[in-house]
């Protein structure tokens, strides 16, 4: 067969026709190329988007079961002490009260978010959405601004930094209030498929917002949208490499992780804790853990010293334990003398309630209204002081009150069964005598109060054996020695230990037969434990001394009485 014709120095005919071929080819390829790469590009970009979304729907669930499994631990006690603080009314005249200025309403919204938290796992669940509610509704905004998502995950710190800041009770709840119906109200503008129409409600719906939460919260959301949003726009269209991606995300989940645990740790104010979880288990009658609670705080603190007291009566330890701790505050320790301070106004009835006194119970719990509002403890303390006192319109006004509440509505109703009787169960004031003359109680000693008591009521235990440590912490032995008389109105198996400490102690500075005439012998084991306790005191060997004899009246006497080491005598 013939071959093709060749060309010298030239390729073949064949050659050149199959490359001219091949090259036109190419050309017109060169579009479907781009065009299939374009399609893979985007295909990419919506592969990392779903992924995207997968992160954030993960991050939002495991954030909030993270709030929930610390408002159920460590945290348990901050939903608590919002709900005891604020009360949420369904009256015309409650809603009217908060439509006065702009940002008012905000309060309204908020004690109506609060009151959920009456229920124990139902209202932790409750706060925790709260919590983890800003981050989710901020991605959902960033994304449908922009159809990008934050690879450094920013919207987490708002979230993350509120929950730091509810470490302390004293953080309002309307800050996640106010920023969650914001984020919500934007969340719905972005929605909006239309830019412009976006921008059309946008102007009105931030006056809105203005009139309902004020200024601040819309500035602080807005400024919370941007930050997310210009990392979106700026920083993740450089970064499209699948895997960069997933390493940018897991860098900075561990950069929030680590700075949240230490911020928790810092904060975490574990005194705070206690002293409100002593006050749960005082008020549900659990003494031993009161104690507990104390015992575990490890300072001095006149509220701790408070409540413990309160529980070492309870306990039937308050004349043999007393000085098991140290009572370094004196007749403070007993009682909260009135200073006028606001956050002891809401502890101060539970001594005077428990030992009959209502009438200085009803004082405290009115002084706490006046400071902490109309809350459901202030009402109900109010309704049931003035059942035993037998007033019962003046604890009616309370009771319509509190019957618009939803969570103490039945509460209400049961105590308004008690109005007639003018008694309650574990409740009872002291016997009422119309012809005795008026008397003003002592708001700075409780002494005179606790005398005045065992004179109306000599079987009133509680008020007997708080004025014998009463006296034994203010170094009064002789009234002491004067008053003991009274422990005959009772049945204790023996002298309790520390009484006879103190007559002991009363015994060496008086002669025998004024000490007789008491009617009150000391035991020989007192007598020789004072030998041994005598001994190192001459010594001065105050570490053995505390070691051996810390929880004795000498010892107090000797070295933690703020009153000096000296008998008052008079």
């Amino acid at each position: 067969m013939q071959g093709h014709p060749t060309f010298p120095g030239r390729m073949s005919l064949s050659s050149y026709i199959r490359r001219s071929s091949l090259t036109v080819d190419d050309d017109r390829l060169s579009p479907l190329t781009m065009t299939v790469n374009n399609q893979a590009y985007n295909q990419h970009m919506k592969t990392s988007n779903i992924r995207m979304k997968q992160i954030s729907f993960f991050l939002s669930v495991l954030l909030f079961l993270l709030f929930f499994l610390l408002l159920e631990g460590p945290m348990f006690y901050i939903p608590y002490y919002h709900e005891q603080h604020h009360l949420f009314l369904f009256t015309q005249a409650y809603l009217d009260s908060h439509l006065s200025a702009p940002g008012q309403l905000l309060g309204y919204l908020t004690d109506f978010c609060i009151q959920f938290f009456y229920l124990p796992h139902t209202g932790k669940g409750w706060f925790a959405f709260l919590l983890s509610l800003p981050y989710l509704l901020n991605v959902m905004i960033c994304h449908q601004l922009t159809r990008k998502h934050d690879l450094f995950l920013l919207a987490l710190v708002p979230s993350l930094w509120l929950l730091i800041q509810y470490l302390s009770v004293d953080f309002p709840v309307t800050h996640i209030v106010g920023l969650d119906f914001c984020l919500l109200v934007y969340w719905a503008i972005s929605s909006v498929k239309s830019n412009r129409l976006k921008l059309i409600l946008f102007i009105p719906a931030t006056a809105i917002l203005y009139w309902i939460c004020g200024w601040i919260y819309p500035v602080i959301t807005l400024i919370i949208i941007l930050i997310p949003m210009l990392s979106a726009l700026f920083v993740t269209g450089y970064i499209t490499n699948n895997k960069y991606r997933l390493a940018t995300n897991l860098f900075s989940l561990l950069v929030y992780a680590g700075g949240t645990f230490y911020f928790f740790i810092f904060s975490y104010n574990m005194r705070e804790r206690l002293i409100i979880e002593a006050e749960i288990h005082l008020k549900a009658g659990q003494w031993e853990q009161v104690m507990d609670c104390c015992r575990r705080y490890r300072r001095q603190n006149q509220l701790i010293l408070y409540l413990n007291n309160i529980a070492l009566y309870h306990t039937g330890k308050m004349p043999d334990n007393l000085f098991d701790y140290p009572q370094t505050m004196g007749v403070q320790s007993l009682y909260l003398p009135w200073k006028s301070d606001s956050r002891q106004t809401e502890y101060g009835h539970y001594i005077y309630e428990q030992l009959g006194y209502i009438n200085e119970a009803h004082r405290w719990a009115f002084e706490a209204m006046t400071v902490f509002g109309e809350t459901a403890p202030n009402l109900i303390n109010l309704i049931r002081y003035n059942i035993v006192n037998h007033r019962p319109k003046v604890a009616m006004r309370f009771i319509r009150k509190l019957k618009h509440s939803l969570f103490y509505r039945k509460q209400a109703e049961e105590l308004e069964k008690h109005l007639s009787s003018g008694e309650l169960p574990g409740l009872k004031a002291i016997p009422y005598d119309k012809d005795e003359k008026v008397r003003f109680a002592n708001i700075l000693n409780i002494g005179p109060e606790l005398s005045y008591l065992c004179y109306k009521d000599s079987t009133n235990r509680m008020a007997f054996e708080y004025l014998m440590s009463d006296l034994l912490l203010s170094n009064q032995l002789v009234r002491f020695a004067e008053n003991l008389k009274r422990i005959r109105s009772f049945s204790y198996p023996a002298l309790p230990r520390i009484y006879e400490e103190a007559l002991y102690t009363y015994r060496l500075g008086v002669d025998e037969d004024t000490f007789n005439k008491l009617g009150f012998d000391i035991s020989p084991a007192t007598e020789e434990r004072f030998k041994a306790y005598y001994a190192l005191y001459q010594r001065k060997d105050r570490q053995a001394l505390k070691k051996q004899f810390g929880n004795t009246y000498w010892y107090y006497l000797n070295f933690l009485s703020p009153y000096g080491n000296k008998v008052i005598t008079k």
